[in-house]
């Protein structure tokens, strides 16, 4: 079985880490990255690990646009609908849901296509 690197899940990771490194032990606060990046980053992050996921149950090659659409828009109402209504540590910011479509706009544009020669692959 093969698993397809891009350079989009790495470089959102990249900057996750260190957003997350800048903000809470360096002390920095950049405003657009504390409200915006992590939201950004998000899809980037987990829709190819539902990929790698389908491809390890049910042997699909790849996640459809409607269903990379469609788990965005679950984990935004999770995101900003639910978990705001459960504690009020979190706070609904209509703004994150547009990164997280954003991400998954960014995700969708530079997937892994595995008929081209692009593709950096792995094997399991």
């Amino acid at each position: 079985m093969k698993a397809y690197l891009r350079p989009l899940p790495l470089v959102a990771a990249f900057l996750f880490v260190l957003h997350q490194i800048s903000q809470k032990v360096l002390g920095l606060s950049i405003p657009f990255a504390d409200n915006y990046l992590d939201n950004l980053c998000c899809m980037p992050l987990l829709l190819p690990g539902y990929a790698l996921e389908q491809r390890w149950l049910w042997g699909r090659e790849k996640i459809s646009p409607f269903e990379a659409i469609l788990v965005t828009f679950v984990l935004s109402i999770v995101f900003e609908w639910t978990f705001p209504r459960i504690s009020t540590r979190f706070t609904a910011d209509w703004w994150d849901v547009a990164a997280y479509f954003t991400g998954t706009l960014l995700y969708l544009c530079t997937r892994c296509n595995p008929s081209r020669s692009d593709c950096t692959y792995i094997d399991h």
